[in-house]
């Protein structure tokens, strides 16, 4: 196995890719490219595109992909965590197939793993998060939304954030009322007494 070429532009999202660059381990570390094959208020699906198998026989492709979920276990308050997920891609038949998945807690505990006892085909569903992952690892578009991250572990934290409620602000309090001017009085019109 290879690692699989991948050269393509993508938009960057300005803004979480901010906030994922705070607190950078260092300037020099190197920054990775996550491609977004699906986002909602719920969850995030990213590929590393540069960290792609190709089967040198049958030219099918072997990737993880992450996925942030706000809440990994239905309950109240939510649990978020996260999930990779080892797929098969065959380009040529449009094709893919999951072949393993690890689900973390939001503080890198495994919560369960899993084996696919069924490792069949199936065709990726147009618009679907399959047909996208397609498109980004056979065809090299773009996913539409890119983060850069030193780690994709970085990535999942700032992620996760995302969905955290902001930090109580300390209350300032109102700054004591200034004393009133002191009143000067108004000029007067001086009237001459009539005669």
């Amino acid at each position: 196995m290879r690692a699989h070429p991948f050269h393509a532009r993508f938009p960057a999202l300005a803004g979480l890719t901010a906030l994922l660059m705070i607190g950078a381990p260092s300037p020099a570390a190197q920054a990775g490219t996550f491609v977004v094959v699906h986002s909602g208020p719920e969850a995030w699906t990213v590929l590393d595109p540069t960290a792609v198998t190709r089967d040198r026989d049958s030219g099918q492709l072997t990737a993880w992909s992450v996925t942030v979920q706000r809440n990994l276990t239905n309950s109240r308050p939510p649990q978020p965590g996260y999930i990779r997920t080892l797929s098969d891609y065959d380009c040529a038949q449009r094709r893919l197939r999951w072949r393993s998945f690890l689900a973390y807690s939001r503080y890198g505990a495994l919560v369960m793993r899993k084996e696919n006892a069924n490792p069949d085909w199936a065709p990726a569903s147009d618009g679907g998060e399959g047909d996208a992952s397609l498109r980004v690892l056979c065809d090299g578009a773009g996913g539409g939304s890119v983060f850069s991250a030193t780690s994709i572990g970085q990535l999942v934290i700032g992620l996760m954030q995302v969905w955290d409620a902001p930090p109580d602000l300390p209350v300032i309090a109102a700054p004591p009322p200034q004393p009133a001017p002191p009143k000067t009085p108004k000029p007067t019109k001086s009237h001459k007494p009539a005669p």
